[in-house]
């Protein structure tokens, strides 16, 4: 897989901590801690995207472009994402707890056969 720890296992970082605790051959989910302050290496991912969903705290994504710098601040509950190959880094504007979410493009958002509409549970055919 992509990343040098196990499954579950939490990796130390310099900004705090991360633990990727979902894989397979086309995602990966880490849990990430970081403290205020903290920042992560200016970096880019050759083909998978980069999402980042704050829980709790406050996240600054920063963008490098060619001539300029593109940032943007998540709060609870928001997420930006990072095409591959784009520079960039996160810095915690306070102690934050996130979730990143990496995927590589090929999945198919269609792929799904439906047997019924579901319902709302007010007495429909289940």
């Amino acid at each position: 897989m992509g990343h040098k720890t196990l499954t579950g296992a939490v990796q130390g970082k310099f900004w705090g901590s991360t633990r990727c605790f979902f894989e397979n051959y086309t995602s990966e989910v880490h849990y990430i801690e970081a403290q205020k302050d903290g920042y992560c290496s200016r970096h880019h991912h050759e083909n998978k995207w980069n999402r980042f969903i704050v829980l709790e705290g406050a996240l600054k994504v920063i963008i490098y472009k060619q001539d300029s710098e593109d940032e943007t601040i998540l709060t609870d509950g928001m997420f930006s994402d990072v095409p591959p190959g784009i520079d960039h880094r996160f810095i915690a504007m306070e102690d934050t707890k996130a979730l990143e979410v990496y995927w590589i493009d090929g999945l198919d958002p269609k792929d799904i056969v439906r047997k019924d509409s579901g319902g709302s549970g007010k007495g429909e055919d289940k």
